[in-house]
């Protein structure tokens, strides 16, 4: 007989159809089935009483920008876990080449996190563009505009530099050609676009 993991009993367990009151089989940190049955397990969890929901994902995050990210991602990630988010998504701005700068941020982005992850990547100007499949080769399968920097009000914090206390302060002009093309870039490899929609030369007045 098979041994897994863990057993979740007697919780009612919330899918898209609706309520269903089975037991939760997990093996090697995974949902696997739902069953009547009470199969041997290393661990069993009693839920009566209960609702099992799957963990929700926060999908707008803003982190490793007043502390790095090797540093942002243990406060930030523990603190999503204590209130049941399983996935969140980081609003990652570079002020420079993706090619040169995402690797670093890749790497202790993947040693600091308690819980599950992906990022969006900001588009500033035509060489991020041109670098939008380069994201997409490292997994990265959307992206951020920020319409409403640009002109007088384009200043704005980039992320720091895993390991350094730097605060990065650009410029940035994200005019309408900009947004023209990324959307038309994105669009061309199925990717979505996030819109900060506020067009600049409004906001400034």
């Amino acid at each position: 007989m098979m041994t897994y993991d863990t057993l979740i009993t007697n919780s009612h367990v919330i899918l898209p159809q609706g309520i269903l009151d089975k037991n939760i089989i997990i093996d090697d940190s995974k949902i696997i089935g739902f069953t009547n049955d009470t199969p041997s397990c290393d661990k069993k969890i009693n839920g009566q009483g209960l609702v099992s929901i799957p963990g929700p994902i926060d999908t707008h995050v803003h982190y490793g920008v007043y502390s790095p990210i090797d540093r942002a991602a243990v406060t930030e990630s523990h603190a999503a876990a204590i209130g049941g988010i399983t996935t969140m998504m980081r609003m990652l701005r570079l002020g420079s080449s993706y090619k040169t700068s995402l690797v670093p941020q890749l790497i202790a982005s993947s040693n600091s996190h308690y819980i599950d992850y992906t990022i969006h990547a900001s588009i500033f100007n035509q060489q991020q563009i041109d670098e939008m499949k380069f994201c997409l080769d490292k997994w990265i399968m959307s992206f951020k505009l920020y319409m409403n920097l640009g002109g007088d009000i384009g200043n704005v914090y980039m992320d720091m530099e895993p390991g350094t206390n730097s605060l990065r302060e650009a410029n940035v002009e994200v005019n309408s050609e900009i947004v023209k093309k990324v959307v038309e870039t994105a669009a061309s490899f199925h990717c979505p676009v996030l819109v900060h929609a506020e067009d600049y030369e409004l906001c400034s007045c």
